[in-house]
Order: structure tokens, then sequence, then C-alpha cells
């Protein structure tokens, strides 16, 4: 039996690592419940591979002489969920 029902559908949730954090997914409404911390820390990791990421493709781009040009942090975000 699950611990927590989804307060939308009612359907028991289930727990769902993405980067080293446990969040309550419902898997009949595809609603996400983060518990206290939990955004906090998925934003971290989303921030840590976006300055990878960033240096990564500056390096790139300096070497191939190529205007260099950011991409937002939303989309690493966005990310974390797929």
């Amino acid at each position: 039996m699950p611990l927590l029902l989804c307060p939308h559908c009612g359907v028991g949730m289930k727990e769902v690592e993405r980067r080293g954090v446990l969040v309550d997914v419902c898997p009949q409404c595809g609603g996400v419940w983060l518990d206290r911390g939990e955004l906090e820390k998925l934003l971290a990791e989303a921030r840590e591979v976006e300055r990878a990421y960033e240096a990564e493709l500056e390096a790139y781009h300096r070497k191939e002489g190529k205007a260099y040009r950011k991409k937002g942090l939303m989309k690493r975000v966005l990310d974390l969920f797929d």
C-alpha cells in the first residue's frame, strides 16, 4: 500500500528517483509532488549541470572560433523531469 495518495485524483503515488532525489509521482494524472528541500536539491543539480555544459560549450566555440551564446537554465531544469 502506498504511503501517499495523490491529492488530485486519490491514486496511490509512487516514489521515483530523479538525480538522486526521491519525488512522489502519480501514475494516473502525472502530478509530481516534492517534499521540503527537494526542489532546492534539483535546482542545485541543474545549476551544476548548466555550469559544466556552459563551460564545455564555451570551450568548443572558442576552439572553433564561433560566437558563443548562453542557453537558459529553465530547459535544463525541465530536463530533470524527462
